[in-house]
């Protein structure tokens, strides 16, 4: 994947399992409220497990596994599982501290060098 703004590298068809737990993780961390709001008690607990079981290794969930996780994200940082990642990223800001996104973008940045 080149470089590039973060709206163009998740208009792609795929976005990195990576990213998605870095939400999901940065959601628990920073955003408590908007995972009470958004998501029902099951969900949040699925959500856990599944970011738990991720650890950073896209085999570690099957298919049916990632595209759960891909929802319970959007519709934790959204509202909306529906959502497309545009929303997601929109909502980045104030969800995420920006000191945060800075370090994961510079971690990403030297892992494709």
């Amino acid at each position: 994947m080149s470089g590039g703004s973060l709206i163009s590298r998740v208009r792609g068809s795929s976005v990195q399992l990576q990213a998605i737990a870095f939400i999901a993780m940065e959601l628990f961390r920073n955003g408590r409220d908007r995972l009470q709001r958004n998501l029902k008690d099951r969900e949040r607990s699925e959500l856990a497990d599944l970011t738990r079981q991720f650890r950073g290794r896209p085999s570690n969930l099957d298919a049916r596994e990632r595209q759960r996780f891909s929802y319970l994200v959007r519709k934790a940082a959204t509202g909306d599982g529906d959502s497309d990642w545009i929303e997601v990223a929109k909502a980045l800001p104030a969800l995420i501290p920006p000191a945060a996104l800075a370090d994961a973008w510079s971690r990403s940045r030297r892992k494709r060098r």
